[in-house]
């Protein structure tokens, strides 16, 4: 399938889902009388990730300050595998009335090249409720490499010719940012998947791979330890978490790798109604501005970052553009099934 029929296919998508906005926001009543009595029964929000991870942690933050808010319990299930296509699913086709929500991840941008045949589109396949934040790659190298900087990295690769490159799946927006900064730098890879971030961070500090693009809570224990180092963090700006390490822009990294964080949202099934979809949303916004919410989640390496229903569907069908344009460009085929 073509990147111009994403490109189109995705603008279509997004008017498609604002035009169903405003219908439902002038519609009628029963949508308004939903709102006032939502919620009046606990929340599921489902994951598609194993308990332990960094996204597990930000989602319970999320559930935890979201029953407080709304006087309902939100029950985080983990539901992983399938690059959480198993979880998205269960929340593609639950019913539209706010009491089944989705914590969903970047790769989900990537489903119509991961999965053949499968669309994931906003508005049709879920409603995007609010976006929630980001977690900031860096470019971490083993400590035996000898290397203290993205110039002396990259010179060491491309007098190297190959280096094993350590990621946490194909098609995830790490592996991707790894492949264009080697493509763009001049050196080649060899691909070493892993599952998750802590087996790879471990493998990484063990000098089984020579660097990844990990974020910073992946990589802490190692990092504190001694035996990894960061280089750069592939964000336009520095990590509010390691302030010192220059952010790529600032040291030559290729355009191409930069702005691929891994970042988070929060989904529902489609046709939620519009009140339902503005409360939430609402609630999202006031805690991820709480101090303390804050100060945790930047302990767990992620920036929080809200943006409304229209943003994230229009964020989300950019992604995916720019996803779809950089595995072509890289000549990779991703496709499972």
């Amino acid at each position: 399938m073509s990147q111009n029929h994403f490109d189109v296919e995705g603008r279509r998508r997004v008017l498609q889902y604002m035009t169903a906005l405003g219908l439902l926001s002038c519609a009628g009543l029963p949508a308004t009388g939903l709102a006032q009595s939502y919620p009046n029964r606990p929340i599921r929000l489902l994951l598609g990730f194993a308990p332990g991870a960094a996204t597990d942690a930000f989602a319970r933050i999320v559930a935890k300050q979201l029953s407080a808010m709304l006087g309902q319990q939100f029950i985080v299930e983990n539901r992983p595998g399938a690059a959480t296509r198993i979880a998205m699913d269960d929340v593609q086709k639950s019913a539209a009335d706010g009491y089944m929500l989705g914590f969903a991840t970047a790769v989900t941008a990537a489903f119509p090249l991961l999965f053949k045949g499968m669309s994931f589109d906003p508005g049709r396949n879920f409603t995007p409720v609010a976006m929630l934040g980001r977690a900031p790659m860096f470019l971490v190298v083993r400590s035996s490499m000898g290397v203290n900087t993205y110039k002396e990295f990259v010179d060491y690769a491309r007098k190297k010719g190959s280096l094993a490159f350590g990621h946490q799946g194909k098609g995830s927006n790490p592996h991707l940012a790894g492949l264009a900064l080697a493509k763009s730098a001049g050196f080649h890879v060899v691909d070493v998947p892993y599952r998750g971030g802590g087996p790879l961070s471990l493998a990484l500090g063990a000098g089984e791979v020579d660097f990844a693009m990990i974020e910073y809570a992946g990589v802490r224990p190692m990092l504190e330890r001694g035996v990894v180092k960061l280089l750069l963090v592939t964000e336009p700006d520095r990590s509010p978490n390691q302030p010192n390490v220059p952010a790529g822009r600032e040291v030559g990294m290729p355009a191409d790798a930069e702005g691929l964080a891994p970042w988070f949202m929060l989904i529902a099934p489609p046709g939620m109604p519009e009140p339902v979809t503005a409360l939430l949303g609402s609630a999202a916004k006031k805690l991820l501005a709480l101090p303390d919410v804050h100060k945790e989640l930047l302990g767990i390496g992620i920036v929080p970052g809200y943006a409304d229903s229209q943003a994230t569907a229009q964020f989300f069908v950019s992604q995916r553009k720019r996803i779809v344009k950089l595995a072509h460009d890289l000549n990779l085929s991703l496709s499972k099934s």
